[in-house]
């Protein structure tokens, strides 16, 4: 779904008024409320002042819970790295002045990924899950970085949304494994916990496949790279999320099997045109009616799902089709066998519920971005698969379209993602490198605000998991890895600010000189 696949002739007055709409509805949440509080990025949610401070001794020690040892030790390993000094760690006991303590415990606050630190002559930290110690640690690694004395007093801190992460198309562009473990320990550090790789699509498929090595593409990760990505992530509370997307984009597998593409009946000079800008040509669609493509995907899936242990798998289900009738086969396979009432749309339809059965015997839960489940499909699509909006589908831009609201896919009974072409995208090159989202514009924007204008009501608000970063590497020699870095690190604070507490009334500059002075991990 990169933004290099919309058309390049983009409808700006629609741009501008939108930016306007996220400007005037940005969120006023309190951020840090005690200058005396060492900064944190995000901001902490409840922050009370009192009682004597803490002071960081030489010769302290960190405690932790036995749940929390390898935490600890990270934390340690850290704060060495900061230039505070090495601290031991020791399993139980009770802190002394001076020393750091992590522990789990069940009466903690209860909201999700939630923790409470308790800052006297000890700095304390509690929480009831090991991914709210985790958060904790970060939190007192940024003041410790700034200060080994703190304020005393009592943080209590939550998320306001689930789901904080950032999306890489490694897909296009290979972005090598240091370079990705860096920015999983930068999503740990501002306190997010979801990495999507996208690792199929235009530029190639991207994982080591012992089943079809005739896919893989010569820049590739091994599975043990694969392994040694997600166990760094498991360490640092960050959850994988690959995407092997289908039926669309799917030119790493194409190149391989050619006699699997959909064909089209016809095609004029602007449909040539018109495929080359929305979906990386006719050479990356997989033919639904020949089975054949669903027994390469079948044994695809069935290869790498387990290879990943987080809860989703994505399947894409983006831009395959939008002129069905340029296609009749996909109306002949569908009255053939979905029946004389079906049409060309349902097809991509039954094919998310087939592939979406397939995640499922493996306990994990399908993600889809959402123009890939048509408006008017008559075959309804499992409301267990997540959707990420990413537009308002159909129409010629992503702000302006016919395909299903944010609500009305909530009202299906699904979870969802907003993953909204403005601001969350950033394109390293291509087409659409001139509607990239200044970080500004990002810092102004809500998240409960959809590509569309639309909003969730109150009572589907709980349906809605939180946001990414995308970047897109439309054109994939546009940018080195080293080059992508500084524009990511501009938005990926932003966006952690965004969807755990709020940017508040607090001007940008601001934010930026908190960034700052957090520094990096």
């Amino acid at each position: 779904m990169s933004v290099a696949r919309r058309p390049v002739v983009m409808v700006l007055a629609a741009l501008l008024l939108w930016g306007a709409a996220i400007v005037e509805s940005a969120g006023s949440v309190v951020a840090q409320a005690n200058p005396n509080l060492p900064t944190t990025v995000p901001s902490v949610q409840d922050w009370r002042p009192g009682g004597e401070g803490f002071a960081l001794s030489a010769a302290a020690r960190i405690r932790a819970s036995p749940e929390l040892a390898s935490v600890a030790q990270q934390f340690a390993a850290d704060l060495a790295r900061a230039g505070r000094g090495a601290y031991p760690v020791v399993i139980g006991g009770v802190a002394q002045p001076g020393e750091l303590a992590l522990r789990i415990d069940p009466v903690a606050p209860d909201r999700p990924e939630s923790y409470r630190i308790d800052i006297g002559t000890t700095l304390s930290a509690s929480a009831r899950t090991r991914q709210g110690a985790i958060s904790a640690s970060q939190t007192m690694l940024q003041w410790l970085r700034q200060s080994p004395a703190v304020v005393g007093g009592t943080v209590q801190d939550w998320p306001d949304y689930p789901e904080r992460g950032l999306m890489l198309d490694v897909g296009r562009e290979f972005l090598t494994v240091a370079w990705v473990k860096q920015r999983i320990r930068e999503l740990a550090y501002y306190r997010m916990n979801t990495l999507h790789l996208h690792l199929s699509d235009t530029g190639g498929f991207r994982v080591q496949s012992d089943n079809h090595p005739e896919i893989t593409s010569p820049q590739h990760y091994s599975k043990d790279d694969i392994r040694e990505i997600v166990s760094y992530a498991e360490e640092f509370g960050v959850e994988i999320v690959p995407e092997i997307g289908f039926p669309g984009h799917t030119n790493g597998f194409l190149a391989a099997h050619p006699e699997l593409k959909l064909q089209p009946a016809s095609t004029s000079p602007a449909d040539a045109v018109t495929d080359r800008l929305l979906a990386g040509s006719l050479d990356g669609r997989m033919d639904l009616t020949n089975p054949r493509s669903y027994s390469l995907i079948e044994d695809i899936f069935r290869e790498f799902i387990p290879l990943f242990p987080g809860r989703y798998f994505h399947i894409g289900g983006d831009e395959y089709v939008t002129d069905y009738s340029r296609f009749p086969q996909l109306a002949e396979y569908a009255h053939r066998v979905l029946g004389p009432g079906y049409g060309p749309e349902d097809v991509p339809a039954a094919f998310f519920n087939w592939a979406n059965a397939i995640v499922r015997s493996y306990g994990k839960t399908t993600r889809i971005w959402n123009d890939g489940i048509a408006h008017d499909t008559r075959v309804p699509v499992d409301p267990s698969i997540v959707v990420d909006y990413w537009t308002a589908g159909g129409g010629i831009t992503p702000w302006i379209g016919t395909g299903k609201t944010p609500g009305q896919f909530v009202d299906e009974g699904r979870s969802i993602q907003n993953a909204a072409f403005t601001p969350t995208y950033f394109a390293t090159g291509g087409y659409a490198t001139p509607l990239n989202t200044a970080p500004e514009l990002l810092y102004a924007w809500d998240p409960g605000l959809f590509i569309n204008g639309q909003r969730l009501t109150p009572a589907q608000h709980d349906h809605l998991l939180g946001s990414e970063l995308h970047i897109w590497c439309d054109d994939p020699v546009a940018m080195t890895e080293d080059q992508i870095t500084a524009p990511l690190l501009a938005r990926l604070p932003i966006m952690a600010q965004q969807l755990w507490s709020g940017t508040g009334d607090a001007p940008y500059p601001i934010f930026t000189d908190r960034v700052q002075a957090a520094g990096l991990p």
